[in-house]
């Protein structure tokens, strides 16, 4: 694919945002960017993505179409190949103002041995970054080492915390300080950013070592608060009514699209309203799969909360012994389960806590806390699959929001 020069939709401060400005000139290099979610959060807090990269087309075209007209290029590249020297030529030369690169890599060979078959933690650091099935993650380090951006924020999977008894995320610590970085790393979860959903991450944040800019990742939680509250201006933590019952009432099966917003039912949240924000009175993927009479039925019986094990046996169509979980009804009043790269394949994780149907591509969307004015590219597989993957662009906002602040004391100390 061409590389795709493309335009950023300029986002207008929201009235109850007071945060300290960055300066113009902070960019960012974003890899594995998907559909985006990390970018939207980037560019609302006011940084500026000059380059986002990610190997799935369906994704890059996402985030094409949504972002355009600020010099940001999207590529649609493989990592395993695209290396940091091709992009500086694609740049025409090294960026001048480059703050971070940031992304979340896979890393397929975390599980190879178990930290006590290595000697040291540097032994296995050294494993992981040689480990040929971790090509992506040594891609990311080899793009951090060779531009030197001042600060690294990288996303991952808790699960690095302990795999087979090895401290994976021990051994990227290290890695970083071996190409000259202080790096700290915390589990986060999105939820602290007022997106409702139970969401675990594991956020490591790497600071050039000639710095004297202090960052860790075991601050945001209590940052996560403060952002809800005096950027985001949420009133605390989003439920899952908050978030989509204000979407109209749709049957299963529904492809009409777009669709006008429900009018006449009250006042709706905080979190509706900054969904809303930049929307034109339409709401649009709100469209969902069809279901089977047997899933109909199943549907029917379930109470908020209900899953698949407490089914009539009649209505079971896989052992519940395995998949004891296999459907699952959402609950008003708290927040969703996560939200994953499967519902690409159904969305039985998800039923609707009130409607007879699985959530619609907008609904998940909206517990990812993509505003309503993202539009996804491809099939409904593909648009299910890039909102699973994504960062929760709140999140990512309430991150970025972190590091700004940070950058601020240090700029002014």
């Amino acid at each position: 694919m061409d590389i795709l020069t493309i335009r950023l939709l300029h986002v207008t401060d929201h009235p109850r945002r007071r945060t300290a400005p960055v300066h113009r000139a902070d960019e960012i290099i974003e890899l594995f960017a998907g559909a985006g979610g990390f970018t939207w959060g980037l560019h609302r807090a006011g940084f500026h993505t000059i380059a986002a990269v990610d190997s799935d087309t369906a994704a890059a075209r996402t985030h094409e179409l949504n972002f355009g007209g600020y010099h940001t290029l999207t590529l649609n590249r493989n990592l395993e190949a695209f290396g940091p020297d091709r992009l500086e030529h694609v740049l025409g030369g090294r960026p001048r103002s480059l703050l971070a690169v940031v992304g979340g890599p896979p890393c397929q060979g975390w599980s190879r041995v178990g930290r006590g078959k290595l000697r040291s933690l540097r032994g296995s650091a050294h494993s992981l970054l040689h480990d040929p099935r971790n090509s992506l993650y040594r891609q990311f380090i080899a793009y951090v080492e060779h531009f030197r951006p001042p600060i690294s924020v990288m996303e991952n999977v808790p699960g690095m915390l302990n795999l087979e008894n090895r401290n994976v995320a021990g051994e990227v610590l290290e890695n970083f300080s071996d190409i000259g970085y202080r790096a700290t790393c915390a589990v986060v979860n999105a939820r602290w950013f007022g997106v409702p959903q139970d969401r675990k991450r594991l956020i490591f944040i790497a600071v050039r070592a000639d710095l004297d800019l202090q960052l860790d990742a075991a601050q945001l939680q209590d940052f996560g608060y403060r952002f809800i509250r005096d950027v985001a201006g949420l009133p605390g933590e989003t439920t899952l009514r908050q978030a989509i019952v204000d979407l109209p009432a749709i049957p299963h099966g529904t492809r009409e699209d777009p669709q006008p917003y429900l009018r006449g039912r009250g006042r709706i949240s905080r979190y509706a309203s900054l969904m809303r924000y930049r929307s034109n009175g339409l709401v649009t993927d709100h469209v969902c799969r069809e279901h089977n009479d047997q899933d109909l039925e199943a549907f029917d019986v379930m109470p908020e909360g209900g899953i698949y094990l407490d089914l009539p046996d009649h209505l079971k169509r896989y052992r519940d012994d395995i998949f004891p979980d296999k459907y699952r009804r959402l609950r008003w009043n708290t927040v969703s389960g996560t939200v994953t790269a499967h519902l690409a394949k159904d969305c039985y994780t998800h039923i609707h806590p009130a409607e007879n149907r699985t959530i619609s591509i907008r609904e998940a969307a909206r517990i990812q806390s993509f505003p309503d004015d993202f539009r996804f590219f491809g099939h409904m597989g593909d648009r299910f699959r890039q909102i699973g993957n994504a960062v929760p662009p709140l999140m990512s906002w309430g991150i970025a929001e972190y590091v700004k602040d940070g950058l601020a004391r240090w700029r002014n100390g």
